[in-house]
């Protein structure tokens, strides 16, 4: 690191004891490594990874040396490692349910790490008591973890034209909402909660500070494996603050492969991706993905037309957008080694992306803009280090660290008034919006740290640290007197927790224990309006503690029960309490949000006669949250957004889900209600000329506004292998999503008439694919939103009409 990059992550006492006690444990770990080489060098370790024909990792398979009482269990990903193995030839037997048992034999170097080949097994059906047995795939298997948890396999969606935000957002209790186009603005809720009250991960490390140009509105689903998306409660392997669940994109782990993809579609969109990696024996490992996309996004919508020189709107017509192109590229390439003595996996890497976007219109689409204009571009240097067996049997290691920076710039500098025609007359001022020319540049880094113990055969300890810091400081040149120009903004969070799992073959139970450290440093003014308005420096230091228990249990092979509770808490994010310099203003008072999260659940699995697979899942959730940050909207005519706390909200809520599957035909569909109210009786008033005072509040027991309450979605699909004899299969899907009517404001306020209203949703998507040389080539044609419906996740911002697009791909994998 530079010299200021130090001082910059320095800059928090906290900071420096963590980073000093981090040292002494690495420190005594590398002592013990020393202490043991000596033993170890008359014995060696064996390890590889289990898989299905289609790539994706086996959970629970179990690999037995011969002739000896050492063995491994793969884990989540299909990853196994046998310690203290003696040197020389040996035999091991590969053993899960569901599928063939494999036999395979290897040679044990002295003091090494031997790595086979991957290792695949092929299904197997059997019929035991009059039931067949199929192999789970990887997705089911971390669905049946105690959490309440939805795994989309994303095997399924790699020649999809979609970004991995659509792959994922059909799930039950999902919503993506988005205010527009490619590239828009989106915010990802589960069960009502959304923004940042939910957090992403990429293999398990914090997406918080990536940038807008590298999340998953631009990303392909063919950079992951899966997507497991956590709803109410978190295990502590992924350490952080989220309130409302966490979404956590696990990538490909094939040790070689290449995956090439490019799709052109409607409005001027054209998406490439690039994925792919490459092991040799000797463990050298190199991992990339390249992405990149643009659209012009000029779909039709229907609006009021402002007539410039008086100022009267027409009646609602179809007219096109014309000021709303968006563009972005990016990477994520790691490099180093794998399956050594001292590191399963050392890689350093880099993520590197950009956007480009205009802005067309403000919180709503009353404002239309022609000029405004903003761009990003992140640039981050990534170090991942794991090691099974650090020191001690049973003992693993895993650390990840990232510094880089992100800038974004901001221009609203015309000095134009624009309506819906394209049609612009000068204005007096400068700006369409608010006059900026503004460069935000945030230095960010974060450590997050995880040490877990198998300490017997049914009990295991983890331990995770998380570690956060940003420096943000603006600049808006347009306006050189701003108080806040160039003034640093400081955010640090820091997030511990330790867990404890007891597992047996049909109970386990997750017990953990969580603390969360907030440092804030800002500027803020006080007294304004007054003689005695001024600028102050302030900082503020939160600290919250949080516990939870997550278990499970088979009441059968084929029916599971599940119950998971956190006492939850989430820090205010720098977005929310600083703002974005444009369109959303700060809030520096934010208060952290607390929850008490509750998710009970029932789940089925079975096979019947070999060929009727059916999947069902039930859930109940329930939310008692304090302080809610709520994302609001100022219906000016420039509208704005803010953050504010919320007094108390409760979410109570159900969730359906159904998959049916019958030779080559598959049909499911999941359904969500969630009522989420107002339960605060009295509100506090500050500020006022009468002091502070509590009154009653008049929307208690009334439904949050501007949220989705009921929405379903389906989905239908054939797959036809084998076409003729020639290695061709053809597909064709059908998915299906309805959204009800909600309101934009409290339902109790205000007449039936004047209310605004975000009407219902209703949307019919297909797709017709085709595959050559069993998965090596690839076409699909698909059309979203058939019907041409009008379609808005948020008031008065319509979605894309009916669209087309083909997506071609090429795979290949070893």
């Amino acid at each position: 690191m530079h010299a200021q990059t130090i001082d910059i992550f320095m800059t928090f006492p906290f900071t420096k004891s963590i980073l000093h006690k981090l040292w002494n444990i690495l420190l005594i770990i590398a002592l013990e490594i020393g202490a043991t080489a000596t033993a170890m060098a008359q014995h060696g370790t064996l390890d590889g990874r289990v898989v299905d024909i289609n790539g994706n990792g086996i959970y629970a398979a179990t690999i037995i040396v011969e002739g000896s009482t050492l063995g491994s269990v793969t884990d989540f990903d299909g990853n196994f490692s046998i310690s203290n193995i003696n040197s020389g030839n040996i035999a091991i037997t590969i053993h899960s349910i569901g599928y063939e048992t494999k036999k395979l034999t290897a040679t044990i170097a002295k003091g090494n790490k031997t790595s086979i080949d991957t290792i695949t097994l092929n299904e197997a059906s059997q019929e035991i008591d009059e039931v067949a047995v199929v192999g789970k795939s990887m997705a089911r298997q971390q669905q049946e973890i105690a959490f309440a948890v939805s795994v989309v396999d994303l095997s399924k969606s790699y020649s999809s034209a979609a970004t991995l935000k659509k792959a994922i957002g059909n799930n039950s209790s999902v919503r993506v909402r988005e205010d527009g186009g490619l590239g828009s603005t989106y915010s990802f809720s589960i069960n009502g909660f959304s923004g940042n009250q939910v957090k992403f991960f990429l293999d398990g490390i914090p997406m918080d500070n990536f940038g807008s140009s590298f999340n998953i509105g631009n990303l392909p689903p063919n950079i992951a494996e899966r997507v497991d998306i956590y709803k109410g409660v978190l295990p502590v392997e992924l350490c952080s603050d989220a309130l409302g669940g966490a979404v956590n994109i696990v990538s490909r782990r094939n040790a070689n492969y290449l995956d090439a993809s490019y799709s052109i579609g409607s409005f001027g969109t054209h998406k490439a991706n690039l994925s792919g990696a490459l092991t040799t024996q000797s463990g050298f490992t190199l991992r990339l993905n390249v992405f990149g996309n643009r659209s012009d996004n000029d779909y039709k919508v229907y609006v009021q037309v402002v007539d410039l020189a008086t100022g009267n709107k027409s009646s609602e017509k179809w007219v096109r957008r014309f000021a709303d192109e968006y563009k972005s590229v990016g990477t994520w390439a790691e490099l180093g080694i794998v399956n050594k003595p001292w590191a399963d996996m050392l890689l350093a890497g880099i993520i590197a992306s950009a956007n480009d976007k205009q802005i067309q219109t403000g919180a709503t689409m009353d404002a239309v803009y022609g000029g405004v204009n903003t761009t990003s571009s992140t640039i981050i240097s990534t170090l991942r280090y794991k090691k099974d067996d650090i020191g001690a049997e049973g003992l693993s290691l895993s650390l990840f660290g990232t510094w880089g920076k992100v800038s974004t710039y901001y221009v609203d500098t015309l000095a134009r008034r624009y309506n819906w025609e394209g049609e612009w007359i000068e204005k007096t001022s400068r700006g369409e919006f608010s006059l900026a020319d503004t460069h935000i540049d945030s230095h960010e880094g974060q450590l997050t740290t995880t040490l877990s113990y198998i300490i017997t055969e049914h009990q295991s300890l983890t331990i995770n640290n998380s570690l956060s810091t940003n420096r943000r400081t603006s600049c808006n040149e347009a306006n050189a007197d701003d108080p806040m120009n160039n003034i640093p903004q400081r955010l640090t969070k820091n997030i511990s927790a330790v867990g404890y799992k007891i597992s047996f073959d049909r109970w386990n139970a997750n017990l953990f224990l969580k603390n969360y450290h907030l440092h804030s440093s800002t500027q803020k003014q006080f007294d304004i309006y007054t003689d005695n308005a001024r600028w102050e420096r302030m900082s503020d230091d939160k600290n919250n503690l949080g516990y939870g228990l997550a278990t499970t249990w088979f009441v059968t092979k084929k029916l599971q029960a599940k119950v998971s509770y956190e006492n939850a808490c989430r820090m205010p994010e720098a977005n929310e309490l600083f703002g974005d310099g444009l369109i959303q203003e700060s809030n520096t008072d934010l208060r952290p949000e607390k929850s008490h999260n509750l998710n009970v659940g029932i789940g089925y699995c079975g096979v019947l006669a070999n060929v009727h697979r059916l999947t069902l899942d039930a859930n109940y959730i329930f939310r008692n949250a304090e302080d809610f940050i709520r994302k609001g909207v100022s219906l000016s005519n420039n509208p704005t957004t803010s953050y504010d706390n919320l007094g108390k909200v409760q979410t109570q809520g159900v969730e359906l889900g159904a998959m049916y599957t019958y030779k080559i035909v598959h049909v499911g569909g999941g359904f969500t209600f969630q009522d989420i109210i107002d339960n605060a009786r009295t509100v506090k008033t500050e500020g006022s000329y009468v002091g502070a005072s509590e009154i009653t509040n008049i929307t208690y027991k009334q439904r949050l506004p501007n949220i989705p309450y009921l929405f379903a979605n389906g989905e239908a699909g054939v797959k036809m292998d084998n076409i003729g004899g020639h290695n061709i299969t053809i597909t064709a899907d059908y998915n299906f999503n309805y959204v009800h009517e909600y309101y934009l404001s409290f339902p109790g306020l205000g007449s039936v008439s004047s209310k605004k209203v975000i009407p219902m949703q209703i949307s019919h998507d297909i797709a017709i694919g085709a595959s050559i040389a069993n998965g090596r080539y690839n076409i699909v044609a698909e059309c979203n939103n058939v019907a041409n419906a009008k379609l808005y996740d948020n008031y008065k911002l319509q979605k894309p009409g009916r669209n087309f697009s083909i997506k071609l791909r090429y795979y290949i994998s070893k």
